[in-house]
C-alpha cells in the first residue's frame, strides 16, 4: 500500500540496484500502472543487488545516468509549484471583495462612499461596511463624511508597489 501512495504521489519513480525483490520494483511497477515515467540506474551486470533494476530495464523503465535526464522527462523539481511571490502582506488576507474596496481608495485625500463603491463595483451599503471593516484592521479612516487610506495603509501599498 505505502509503495502505491508513493508512485501516485511522483511523476516517475527511479530505481537504483534494485535486487529481485525489492520494494523500489513494487514501486516502479505501481508507477507504470499509473502511467508515470519509470527510470533505472543500474550496478554492475554481475551483482545480485542490480538484478532487479536490469529486469525493469529490460521492460518500460528507461536507463538515466544522471539528474538532467530524470528532469527531462519528468520535468524540473518545484515545476508544478505556484508562482513564487513575495512576502505575504496584511491586505493579501484581505476577502477580494474588501480588497477592491480599499484598491479604490485615493492614495491622497479622502473619498466619498459613493465614490468608493463605483470604483470598487459594488453598492454603497456594501462599501460602507466594507470600509468599516477595514477601518477595524487599520487600513483606512474616517475623516469628515469621506475615508482615507491611513499611514500604515499607504506606506504598505508604495512599498507593494516598490515606491518609497
Amino acid at each position: 500500500m505505502r509503495n502505491r501512495v508513493i508512485a501516485a504521489l511522483t511523476r516517475g519513480t527511479v530505481v537504483v540496484e534494485a535486487a529481485h525483490r525489492s520494494g523500489s520494483l513494487v514501486t516502479a511497477r505501481a508507477a507504470q500502472r499509473l502511467g508515470r515515467h519509470t527510470m533505472g540506474v543500474p550496478g554492475p551486470a554481475t551483482s545480485r543487488l542490480s538484478a532487479g533494476v536490469h529486469e525493469l530495464l529490460r521492460g518500460e523503465a528507461v536507463l538515466v545516468t544522471d539528474a538532467a535526464e530524470i528532469v527531462e522527462l519528468v520535468g524540473g523539481m518545484g515545476e508544478l509549484a505556484p508562482d513564487r511571490r513575495g512576502p505575504v502582506l496584511p491586505r493579501d488576507l484581505l476577502e477580494p471583495a474588501a480588497r477592491r474596496v480599499l484598491a479604490a481608495l485615493p492614495g491622497r485625500g479622502t473619498a466619498a462612499a459613493g465614490e468608493i463603491a463605483r470604483g470598487a463595483q459594488t453598492s454603497e451599503d456594501d462599501a460602507v461596511g466594507r470600509l468599516y471593516e477595514l477601518r477595524s484592521l487599520g487600513f483606512v479612516e474616517r475623516h469628515g463624511d469621506g475615508w482615507k487610506l491611513t499611514r500604515q495603509a499607504v506606506t504598505s501599498v508604495r512599498q507593494d508597489h516598490g515606491q518609497c
